[in-house]
């Protein structure tokens, strides 16, 4: 069995070949939550799912709670939001890439580990989840820049530890393990992220509530990985 070493402490600049160079303000979002973003790429749930370790009844549980976070809606208020026609041009097609793509791994793997449609109805969300909506439900009352901001750092985060396993060059044996990292890593994925990160260094700023917002979303990553175990 291979492993995957995890990621080291970040580092300004470390994603300077997606745009977030030095000083950017990509950069200094990623380097003011660099402890907690460090914590989440290398969670427990991380590790063992890019080491085909992973209990299929915590993967079982964290693809119900990903799914019920991923029907919010995010993207049509960030569409709605967006100051260019041709950002919301881009943005809608990304949309129906989550459609076309997440949406059937979801859906396929809930059928595949036999998840009945009363069992995904009758599962609560975690309280890291249930906070995450909760979040993202005042969010999108705010402004473009938060909203991109929170895209940004929510598809990046996932780019990070996705791109643990492409550093390491292992690839997963278990096919959810594996199509979770082919989600989220890749050409395709690091172009959709490097326009997110363009958008944030065009729109968002160091000394504006984008800062919280962007530390805030790396914190409910981390819990929302960590919530994929029971709590004792």
């Amino acid at each position: 069995m291979n492993h995957v070493p995890e990621a080291p402490q970040s580092a300004s600049g470390d994603y300077a070949w997606l745009g977030a160079e030095p000083g950017s303000v990509a950069d200094q979002l990623y380097m003011s939550a660099a402890d907690e973003w460090n914590q989440a790429i290398n969670s427990r749930f991380v590790n063992e799912l890019l080491d085909d370790t992973l209990p299929e009844s915590i993967l079982k549980s964290y693809l119900i709670q990903d799914f019920k976070f991923f029907n919010q809606g995010i993207m049509a208020h960030a569409i709605e939001l967006a100051p260019r026609q041709e950002t919301k041009d881009m943005l809608a097609k990304q949309s129906q890439w989550f459609a076309d793509n997440e949406a059937t791994y979801f859906t396929g793997f809930l059928k595949e580990y036999g998840i009945t449609d009363e069992e995904y109805n009758n599962s609560e969300q975690t309280p890291a989840n249930r906070e995450y909506c909760e979040y993202l439900t005042k969010l999108v009352q705010g402004t473009w820049e938060e909203l991109i901001t929170a895209l940004c750092c929510m598809e990046w985060i996932y780019l990070a530890w996705a791109k643990r396993t492409i550093d390491a060059g292992v690839v997963q044996q278990i096919p959810a393990h594996k199509g979770w990292v082919d989600l989220h890593e890749g050409d395709y994925f690091r172009a959709w992220t490097g326009r997110l990160i363009a958008l944030v260094n065009e729109y968002a700023s160091v000394d504006g509530s984008e800062a919280d917002v962007f530390r805030t979303i790396v914190h409910l990553e981390r819990r929302f990985f960590e919530d994929s175990y029971p709590q004792r």
